[in-house]
């Protein structure tokens, strides 16, 4: 846990950089909650432990509002309803991260099983 704690902030801090570089001038009102809002939706969308699961509701929850301009007086409405319709049905989001640990314990279960 630990280390992904520290590659993520390592991202983080590369992300910022990148971005002061860009704008040339960082402000606290740069980041509002919407943007927070976002980071944390595409976690609980993709699912948590599970890389490719973020990155896939990333790529919607950015591709979306694109593709949807005519319905831009929406937008927080429908968000906010996909959310609650993905914590109703589906709370382990898109791609659950808990399938990798079961395959690995049933593995050591039939390795261990076997022996007399």
């Amino acid at each position: 846990k630990l280390s992904a704690f520290a590659l993520g902030s390592c991202w983080a801090g590369f992300a910022g950089v990148i971005f002061a570089a860009k704008t040339t001038y960082i402000n606290p009102s740069s980041f509002t909650f919407m943007e927070s809002a976002m980071i944390l939706s595409m976690v609980v969308l993709g699912g948590m432990g599970s890389i490719a699961g973020v990155v896939i509701a990333a790529l919607i929850l950015i591709l979306a509002p694109e593709y949807l301009r005519a319905f831009s007086e929406y937008r927080m409405l429908i968000f906010g309803a996909i959310m609650v319709i993905m914590m109703i049905f589906r709370p382990q989001g898109l791609i659950s991260g808990e399938r990798r640990r079961y395959r690995i314990s049933a593995l050591h279960g039939a390795h261990n099983g076997g022996r007399a």
